[in-house]
């Protein structure tokens, strides 16, 4: 597969996870007590399981259709492992079922029989794990690496448990891991637990019999952060019909492979190919350098724009959409706007004064190192800069506030989340979720489908939901802010 076709898969694998992960939570809260069949012993099986596969397959119909899936709820159509998408639509249903927030959804990508791309998203703490073959495994865009631990006695292991299996051979193991001083627990998700692995929360994880969806990804995220591994099988019967797994920190998995019997893996996975395809980048679009993306905003009486660096900087365009009022989303975008300069201004000091705009910055991260309010900062930032009243004074000279744009070097990320933020909480008659809104910000901007993995970016999310949080726990307690005014 080329490059520039495994990325394309990336960056929709991204989208595709982050989504059904969505569907999958909002199942999860408005779940009833007992709202579960079983498929066999201790096998649960809940509504979302089959709708979130439903929703996963078709999305990978839609953007691949030569591509092939294997379900954990709907099995698959091939025995071919040459371009095959593994899918766990909900991993520890068991969990789920019985409102236990430790549940996840995982896919894997299958390229020739190796699982290249791989990712794990539990839409409760809203960590999304991915990893790519020979290139890195992150949680939420940071890097990850098991954990440095080297005597058993100071290790904490997952022990998986499988009806496949026999109780004897269960607790033959357990027994084998606590006579070497380790500390055995279960969390009834075979996915989560290698992704805990690979994040160094543990130090090892084994079960004597997974299937492919269960763990092909989360035994990627562990080789690429650094872990050991059992063999995985690259033939298409092995990795349709299931194998014992052992996943671990380099400095325990010898003790691990004793208690359990299953070996440590030689590498014997081929090596990634070198990168010839200059054009092997995410795809990017050509779009307006401003978008309209609210006109006459309910409440507010003034039209909100989003754009990037070569819009905000535009003058010309600036005055013909009669934006008056800015926002800098971004901390690495800096914008010069003074047209009258203080007089008398020394040559040592930098250039200062009044511009055509008023400008207003935030600086966010475009992803990961925002602090925990931070965009919530932003919501009181864009509402106060709207109801700001400026002196009639002739040092204030920009007392109209006219429309609004908000800014970020591409006008992608972190601009649209500040904006979905204000108008979910501004107009939530109609734009009742966050989810709505950037769903509509996204056709505005004209963002399109595999761009949507960052567009924006899952920690810019997860910080527009707790902003959201925060202002709704301060209306609550009878905080509320100031009313709107229009123009």
């Amino acid at each position: 597969m080329t490059q520039i076709n495994l990325e394309r898969r990336e960056a929709a694998l991204k989208r595709i996870i982050l989504d059904a992960g969505d569907t999958a939570l909002r199942h999860f809260r408005s779940r009833q007590p007992g709202e579960f069949s079983l498929k066999g012993h201790q096998d649960f099986l809940t509504e979302a399981d089959t709708l979130v596969e439903q929703q996963i397959r078709q999305a990978i119909a839609d953007a691949f259709p030569e591509d092939a899936l294997l379900g954990e709820e709907t099995g698959s159509q091939t025995a071919d492992a040459s371009s095959l998408w593994v899918v766990d639509p909900i991993d520890g249903t068991a969990n789920f079922a019985r409102g236990i927030e430790h549940f996840c959804v995982a896919i894997a990508f299958v390229s020739q029989g190796v699982a290249e791309l791989g990712a794990i998203y539990n839409p409760t703490s809203q960590e999304l794990y991915m990893a790519r073959r020979g290139r890195y495994a992150r949680k939420n865009g940071l890097a990850l690496h098991t954990a440095n631990t080297d005597d058993a006695r100071n290790a904490t292991f997952e022990l998986g448990w499988s009806t496949r299996v026999t109780q004897r051979r269960y607790l033959d193991v357990m027994t084998a891991i606590l006579s070497q001083g380790a500390n055995v627990r279960r969390g009834s998700s075979g996915a989560l637990a290698l992704a805990w692995v690979a994040e160094g929360r543990t130090d090892g994880y084994a079960e004597l019999h997974m299937n492919a969806w269960d763990c092909l990804a989360g035994l990627l995220l562990v080789r690429e952060a650094g872990g050991s591994t059992g063999p995985i099988p690259t033939d298409s019967e092995g990795i349709f019909n299931g194998w014992p797994v052992l996943a671990a920190a380099p400095g325990v998995a010898d003790a691990l492979a004793r208690a359990t019997g299953i070996p440590i893996a030689a590498d014997d996975i081929p090596p990634v190919a070198e990168q010839t395809d200059a054009k092997s980048a995410a795809p990017r679009y050509d779009r307006p350098a401003v978008s309209l993306i609210a006109s006459d905003f309910p409440g507010w009486g003034m039209d909100i724009y989003i754009g990037g660096s070569a819009g905000v900087t535009n003058l010309a365009l600036l005055e013909r959409y009669d934006i008056r009022t800015v926002i800098n989303c971004a901390v690495n975008l800096d914008i010069d706007w003074v047209s009258s300069p203080e007089t008398g201004i020394g040559a040592h000091l930098l250039n200062h004064g009044s511009g055509p705009i008023r400008y207003y910055k935030l600086g966010l991260v475009d992803g990961g190192g925002n602090a925990p309010a931070m965009l919530y900062a932003g919501y009181q930032l864009m509402r106060s800069a709207l109801l700001q009243q400026i002196p009639d004074k002739p040092s204030y000279r920009n007392r109209e506030r006219g429309n609004i744009l908000v800014n970020c070097r591409g006008g992608r990320s972190r601009s649209v989340a500040l904006v979905a933020v204000f108008m979910h909480l501004e107009c939530p008659e109609r734009y009742p979720t966050l989810a709505s809104a950037i769903a509509h910000i996204r056709d505005k901007r004209q963002l399109h489908p595999d761009e949507w993995y960052e567009t924006p970016k899952p920690e810019l999310i997860s910080l527009a939901q707790r902003a959201i949080e925060m202002e709704q726990a301060l209306r609550a307690a009878g905080l509320g802010l100031a009313q709107p005014k229009t123009r």
